[in-house]
C-alpha cells in the first residue's frame, strides 16, 4: 500500500504555491495600445510676473497660451504657468503646469523645465471628457519658437 510522506506533501504544496504567486506576478504581459497627438503650437501670449525684488528670482511665474493647429486648422487651445524653483547663474529651472483644450476634453501635464532648453517631456497627469483618466508623456520641442510642437503620446 502506497504510504503518504507529510513533510514531502507539504514541500510540494508549498513548491506549487510559490509557481502559482510567480504566474500570477509574472503574469502574461498585457498589450498596451497608444494615441499619439501631434500638434503645432502658436505662441498666443506670455506674462512674467515678479514676486521678489528686482530681476528673476525664485517664486517668479510665467504664465503662457497658445492656439494649437492641425494640418494648419485650429484644433484647441492651451493654458499654462511655469513658476521659478531655482536660480544656478543663467540656468533657470521652472515648475510647470500645462492644459490643452482639444475636441473632446482636456489633457493635464506637469514637468520640470530648465528654461531656454528646447525640449521638455512632461507626465501626462489626467483630463477630461474622451481623455479621462490619461495618462503617458507630452514632449514640447523648439519651445517659444516659431516651430514649437506637442506629441502627446496617451496609454490606452
Amino acid at each position: 500500500m502506497f504510504k503518504r510522506n507529510p513533510a514531502l506533501s507539504i514541500g510540494a504544496g508549498t513548491g506549487l504555491l510559490a509557481l502559482g504567486v510567480c504566474a500570477v506576478l509574472a503574469g502574461p504581459a498585457q498589450a498596451t495600445s497608444q494615441q499619439v497627438i501631434d500638434l503645432a503650437v502658436g505662441n498666443d501670449g506670455v506674462v512674467q510676473t515678479h514676486v521678489g525684488g528686482p530681476g528673476l528670482s525664485v517664486g517668479d511665474e510665467f504664465v503662457y497660451a497658445d492656439k494649437l493647429f492641425r494640418h494648419g486648422k485650429q484644433v484647441g487651445q492651451d493654458g499654462s504657468s511655469c513658476q521659478v524653483t531655482k536660480l544656478v547663474g543663467e540656468k533657470i529651472t521652472t515648475n510647470c503646469v500645462l492644459s490643452v483644450q482639444l475636441p473632446g476634453g482636456q489633457i493635464t501635464a506637469q514637468s520640470l523645465w530648465v528654461k531656454g532648453t528646447d525640449t521638455v517631456r512632461m507626465a501626462v497627469t489626467g483630463g477630461t471628457g474622451v481623455y479621462r483618466g490619461a495618462t503617458g508623456e507630452l514632449t514640447c520641442n523648439d519651445i517659444q519658437t516659431p516651430h514649437e510642437t506637442y506629441r502627446i503620446t496617451l496609454d490606452r
